[in-house]
């Protein structure tokens, strides 16, 4: 039987933004969900201690004045979340999210803020996790974030989590996206649509053809050891995109930029500090 018929943990941060190192979680999910058993729903909202900015009120409806009135302890809290993360893992259960690199580096970053090192240093190694953005960018590697004329409008669109719920045929409207339950639960059935539908795109392949996986039918090892080498081949390129080393060149050239490679638990920068504040977020990627 496939890991997808299997028991998940699904999981999802919602947070003051989207710097993983510095930002704050807010809200949080933890859903033990599939092999015919009920599902269970952990959930947590959390003092992050500094403001939220508005546009991470905007996209997940927590302000400020609600966090400290109604969160949690974030000390508390984040130990909370990790040690149910690991304890999931020691049960057998995967941990499953889009993009999760992100949540999983931000809930590490806030083990080691508030002192929790012997934990920080357990939820480093955590494995195996399912990151459904790696998964679906190469079961679908071409698809162009807008129309262009190469494949009709509606199978194109950004690899967040939105747009892949639409493409994948995954219910998850733009009123429920952003709320930590329902990103869990959406990412949950994404990852088992990627498995068991993974040809889906395959007649938008082109000349240069896909080298496509069947995930549903990897054990879990294997598929956390190739995401993991799939991060960081998209990372390298992204990498060589941003120093102007590719033919296609950004805007913003940057010779000294450095893309991190690590995945699913990115380490901290160098220069970082418990109480440091994070950069305010631009408005497109505050709804990212």
């Amino acid at each position: 039987m496939g890991w997808h018929m299997s028991r998940l943990a699904l999981f999802d941060l919602e947070t003051t933004g989207v710097d993983p190192h510095r930002d704050r979680i807010v809200t949080a999910a933890i859903i033990e969900a599939g092999a015919g058993v009920k599902t269970t729903t952990r959930s947590w909202m959390l003092n992050p201690v500094i403001d939220i900015p508005q546009g991470a009120t905007d996209v997940h409806g927590i302000t400020t004045e609600m966090a400290r009135l109604d969160g949690r302890d974030a000390s508390t809290g984040v130990r909370e979340l990790a040690a149910d993360l690991l304890s999931c893992i020691g049960s057998g259960l995967p941990v499953v999210g889009h993009n999760v690199v992100y949540d999983l580096t931000l809930l590490h970053a806030e083990l080691v803020r508030h002192g929790h090192t012997t934990l920080a240093a357990a939820f480093a190694g955590i494995r195996p996790v399912i990151d459904t953005m790696v998964l679906e960018k190469q079961l679908d590697p071409y698809r162009p974030g807008k129309p262009n004329g190469r494949r009709p409008d509606a199978a194109c669109g950004p690899h967040t989590l939105l747009e892949c719920c639409r493409l994948w045929g995954v219910d998850l409207t733009a009123q429920e996206a952003h709320g930590a339950e329902a990103d869990a639960l959406a990412a949950g059935r994404l990852a088992w649509r990627l498995a068991t539908d993974p040809y889906r795109f395959e007649q938008f392949d082109g000349p240069r053809g896909v080298d496509r996986i069947n995930p549903g039918d990897w054990d879990l090892a294997r598929l956390h050891d190739w995401q993991g080498a799939q991060y960081a081949r998209s990372a390298t390129s992204f990498q060589a995109y941003k120093r102007g080393e590719q033919r296609k060149k950004p805007d913003d050239v940057d010779p000294a930029f450095v893309a991190c490679t690590e995945w699913p638990v990115q380490p901290l920068p160098a220069d970082w500090s418990p109480d440091q504040l994070p950069t305010p977020a631009t408005e497109q990627e505050a709804v990212a």
